[in-house]
């Protein structure tokens, strides 16, 4: 009896221990004005790692950019992107900016900014198949990132009925498994898809999605309510667009302006 006394005193006290070290990090976060940007760090082009494990992206810079502006140091976390909103809710990160589109459920739950870049969502096939509609591809394995909109909108569409959805981790493995024959497609973003066609280098077939999704951009996320900070970086994004500094960092990834924002 004595001995599960014990036991259950020190799982209390560590749970206090614990409870006491992240409050303490949240407090020193905000006193040292540190904005916390949670991401999938196997996101190209938004946010990854690269051939130095050092974080980089389109996403990546314009954070950058926000942060310096505001006189803020900036903190990448690495997230799980299936409990990313857990992460958010629990104060474990500031926001989620990674290439997070815009959905009405998400806005029900979370405190979004408006789009800053613009995409569409696609399928993207292995080279020499003849598909041209999304239609032909009824009964077969469509690869999708694990918790990413694009899953979400196939599971709630009529078409998601018609085929097997196979979620990945991530959007380059789904490439990976579908070269070896793993899926017959994957449905992703075209800004994502785009990027890693051109870095693997090799040809493949895309067809447009239909009656699907209908693409609203990418946005950043925070905790429901917290308005205080989203106006903050929001405003912010107005200047760097009206600096040109939005459209210079996309240029740079994507190779065109492809910014939403509009000057405020």
């Amino acid at each position: 009896m004595n001995r599960k006394i014990i036991f259950y005193s020190i799982v209390v006290i560590l749970i206090i221990i614990i409870g006491v070290l992240i409050l303490n990090k949240k407090e020193v976060r905000k006193n040292e004005n540190v904005l916390v940007v949670g991401l999938d760090d196997s996101f190209p082009p938004m946010g990854f790692r690269n051939e130095n494990n050092e974080i980089v992206g389109f996403d990546i810079d314009v954070a950058k950019a926000v942060c310096e502006r505001l006189g803020m140091r900036l903190e990448l976390q690495q997230i799980s992107w299936a409990s990313k909103e857990q992460e958010l809710n629990s104060g474990n990160i500031d926001c989620i900016w990674n290439g997070f589109a815009y959905t009405e459920e998400r806005a029900k739950t979370m405190t979004l900014t408006e789009n800053y870049i613009k995409g569409k969502n696609y399928f993207i096939l292995k080279d020499g198949i003849t598909v041209k509609s999304q239609y032909e591809l009824e009964g077969k394995k469509i690869g999708v990132q694990s918790g990413s909109s694009q899953q979400l909108d196939l599971e709630n569409s009529e078409f998601g009925k018609k085929i097997e959805i196979i979620p990945y981790s991530d959007n380059l493995t789904a490439v990976m498994d579908l070269e070896t024959g793993g899926v017959d497609a994957i449905f992703c973003s075209n800004i994502i898809g785009n990027y890693l066609i051109q870095t693997k280098n090799k040809k493949y077939e895309t067809i447009d999605s239909e009656n699907i999704s209908v693409s609203n951009g990418s946005v950043i996320a925070f905790k429901q309510g917290n308005t205080e900070l989203r106006d903050k970086i929001q405003n912010v994004l107005y200047e760097l667009a009206k600096d040109g500094t939005l459209r210079k960092i996309s240029e740079k990834w994507f190779g065109r302006d492809m910014i939403t924002v509009k000057e405020n």
